[in-house]
This record gives structure tokens, sequence and C-alpha cells, in this order.
């Protein structure tokens, strides 16, 4: 009698923690995590790192990395990884191989097969940027072999402004939108910049396929939303959208949207989202 009592009391015991634990995960707030960057370095320094956003994107490291001029820095670049590297503040020249390019803010470089990097920050010149590596898989390995020669073999560099515009139902006609990195560069990887003075706004959507950061550009004001959550992104700052959740953005009269949002797909088959970007020019073809 007492065994079962003893049992019947077990069970019920279990079965209560269970219903709190459930309870707890479901009414659990969503949470947005974001990190501003240390923009007012030390009069001391000349080079200057900061990690960002740790363990927030599977098997990616982003660091935020000042440089003060005048500085010639050699790059070694790892290739067990992707190294995208986003150019927001100052003025340089990157060297790669015997080719130049003119870092301004709001650029970007990719290097595919290069085992170094220079940079050339001149007198007077601070650059930040933002370097991402994130691991190469074999899966990855194999769909880059499969890109246009002039991807695999050459550095990816461009600036922002330079890029094709595109539409998205979620946005106002007010709002340009421009495709930064495109597919076919690098593996389960999209950048893109959203731009548009308030008031405005960004419709709320979900993508369960892929981890999403938001980057707030030159003079971004704006809130983003996320399920029951909020939270304010200004300028030099990269926030994480919650994985799964239902996302989106409004700015405020006298206000600024534009910030570049970063899409780490999970598989291949996951970049069919990006179909939902028209180009504006294939539309206006139809």
């Amino acid at each position: 009698m007492k065994t079962k009592q003893l049992y019947k009391r077990s069970l019920i015991w279990m079965i209560t923690y269970m219903i709190i634990i459930l309870f707890t995960n479901c009414t659990e707030a969503t949470e947005i995590v974001s990190q501003k960057f240390t923009m007012q370095i030390p009069n001391d320094n000349r080079v200057f790192r900061e990690d960002i956003l740790v363990n927030e994107i599977a098997e990616t490291d982003i660091e935020h990395i000042a440089l003060v001029g005048p500085a010639i820095h050699s790059i070694a670049v790892s290739k067990k990884h992707v190294n995208m590297y986003i150019f927001i503040k100052g003025k340089a020249t990157l060297i790669a191989d015997t080719t130049k390019y003119s870092i301004v803010p709001e650029s970007i470089a990719i290097p595919s097969v290069f085992d170094t990097l220079i940079f050339d920050i001149p007198t007077g010149e601070t650059l930040h940027y933002i370097h991402f590596k994130r691991f190469i898989t074999e899966a990855d390995k194999e769909d880059f072999n499969t890109y246009p020669p002039e991807n695999r073999f050459n550095i990816y560099f461009t600036r922002f402004i330079d890029r094709e515009a595109y539409t998205e139902k979620i946005k106002s006609p007010n709002t340009v939108s421009r495709t930064v990195l495109p597919e076919d560069i690098m593996p389960r990887l999209a950048l893109g910049t959203v731009e548009a003075p308030g008031p405005d706004a960004v419709g709320a959507h979900a993508h369960p396929m892929l981890d999403q950061l938001f980057l707030g550009l030159a003079g971004n004001n704006i809130t983003v939303h996320a399920d029951d959550a909020s939270t304010s992104l200004g300028e030099f700052e990269l926030l994480h959208i919650p994985l799964g959740s239902s996302h989106g953005v409004t700015v405020e009269e006298n206000c600024k949207m534009y910030y570049l949002w970063m899409d780490f797909f999970m598989t291949k088959e996951g970049q069919e989202w990006l179909k939902t970007h028209k180009p504006i020019a294939k539309k206006a073809e139809k």
C-alpha cells in the first residue's frame, strides 16, 4: 500500500515538474542581443580589437578592429574560414597581391584565394572594420567549386552604393534595398542594405532557415521588433535577430533607417529565401 502511494506521489511530482518546465519554455520572453562598437579608441592605441556577439552565430567569430594611421598592416587570411571584411569608417588602401583597392566607408572585401592582405592607412585616418570568420564545411567547398571562375579566383570588393537594387513585399516604395553580397560568391552567405527616411517600416516576417544580423550603418536610428520584444539599433552597432522570430523594423519621423542585413544560411536549400528579393531592373523588363 505504501509503495503504491509513494509511486503515485512520485508520478504526480514528475507530471507537475514537466508542466512547470513546459510553461516556462512557452512563456520565456524573446531576447534581442546587440552590441555597440567602441568607436572612440584610447589615444595610445594604434591597433584596437574587440570581440563582438560572442557565440551568437554558430561557427562564426566576429571582431571589430581599428587601425590608426600612418601604418601598414599585413593580415594573414585563414584558409579554414570564409573571411569577410566590412569597412564602416575611415579610408585606406587594400593591397591583394599586386592589385590595389580604395577602401571607403560602407564597402566590403572577401578574399577567396589570397593568403595575405595589406592595409595601408594614411596619416590622419583611423580605419574601422568588422572581420567575420565563418568555418567552411566540406559541402561549402563543393558548392564553391561550382561557382564561376571569376568569383573563385578573385577578391570580391565593392561599395554598398554600387550594388543592384531590389524590391520586397514587406517594404514600402520609399525604401531602397541593395544586394551587397549576391549568390555564387560565398556559400550560405548573403548581405544587403536597407535605407529609408522616417516614418517607414519593414513588415513583420520570419525565416527560420537562417541566422540574421543587422549592422547599423552611419546615421541609422531604428527600432527592431522580434515577437514580443523591441530594442533600438543605432549606428555602428550589431544586432542578432532571434532565430525563427517574427521580426520587423520601424523608423520614426526625422530619423533614418540604414542598416546592413547579413544572412547566415544553415543549408544551401535555405537560400531559396532570396527569391523573395525582386531586382528592380528585371521587374521593369516584364
